[in-house]
């Protein structure tokens, strides 16, 4: 290998590391914030429900009042009436949180893969640095 393909290949390598980092650190705020969002959980009464559709899936939209009298709107599979605790989620809206153990494998599973992704990434990156020498 030529020492400036060399450069190349560690140079995309230690992006390539530092990506799957970035991107395991994202995805390890998001699923924590549905199994174990940040504030406690306030009881909201869904007041309407309606199925929105999307360009991959559809999902329910519910009108919620939380017990101070603040409407909120929730994507939750609920029916009118009926009552849910909601916790406000570190991007502003609110979320029912996630709970039990299949939830917080959920919540783990691709940060963890991300971080094993940069693993072998780094471990490439140092054999592409240890060749230049």
């Amino acid at each position: 290998m030529t020492t400036a393909g060399g450069r190349w290949t560690a140079g995309l390598w230690a992006a390539l590391t530092m990506l799957c980092l970035g991107a395991a650190g994202i995805a390890l705020l998001f699923g924590l914030s549905l199994v174990a969002p940040h504030g406690s959980p306030e009881r909201a009464t869904i007041s309407a429900c309606e199925t929105r559709h999307s360009a991959r899936n559809n999902y329910v939209q519910c009108e919620a009042l939380l017990t101070d009298g603040t409407h909120i709107s929730l994507r939750r599979a609920g029916h009118p009436g009926g009552s849910v605790d909601a916790v406000r989620a570190p991007w502003g809206s609110y979320i029912v949180p996630w709970k039990g153990f299949t939830a917080w494998t959920a919540a783990l599973a691709a940060p963890l893969t991300l971080l094993v992704a940069a693993a072998a990434c780094a471990v490439a990156l140092r054999k592409a640095v240890a060749s230049l020498r």
